[in-house]
């Protein structure tokens, strides 16, 4: 009896072992899920995430940048309510206009409100008559 206590003292327990190997499989599982994971959104204004496109909104109201003023007119024609409402408080933020464009509205009068930005953005006059109507 002597012999084989002094053997299980000399090695770990099995319970031990068990122990050391669930945790070695909970780390590499984790690692492998972590590994599969999707990457960090990024600011991409012509990304077909919307939050992504949120974020390049965020960054040219941010930067103040007025030549971007083209992609947030894209922005406008969004499915994503989200997108539409960040691209035209970007777009009055930059111009001090919304040309009637409400990012709530329905399809139809979004689509004559876009015209009338893209307009603006060839440098066309937009007058307030066309913005009535």
């Amino acid at each position: 009896m002597a012999w084989g206590g002094a053997v299980n003292a000399a090695r770990p327990s099995y319970d031990g072992f068990v122990r050391i190997q669930a945790l070695r499989a909970t780390i590499a599982a984790s690692l492998a899920l972590g590994a599969c994971s999707s990457p960090a959104p990024r600011p991409d204004a012509r990304s077909a995430d919307p939050v992504e496109r949120t974020l390049a909104a965020a960054e040219i109201i941010r930067n103040n940048d007025q030549s971007r003023a083209p992609e947030l007119i894209a922005m406008l024609d969004s499915h994503d309510p989200a997108v539409r409402l960040m691209a035209i408080n970007g777009l009055e933020r930059l111009t001090g206009q919304t040309l009637g464009y409400a990012y709530s509205d329905p399809e139809p009068k979004r689509t004559i409100a876009i015209d009338r930005w893209v307009r603006w953005a060839k440098g066309e006059p937009v007058t307030e008559a066309s913005v009535q109507e």
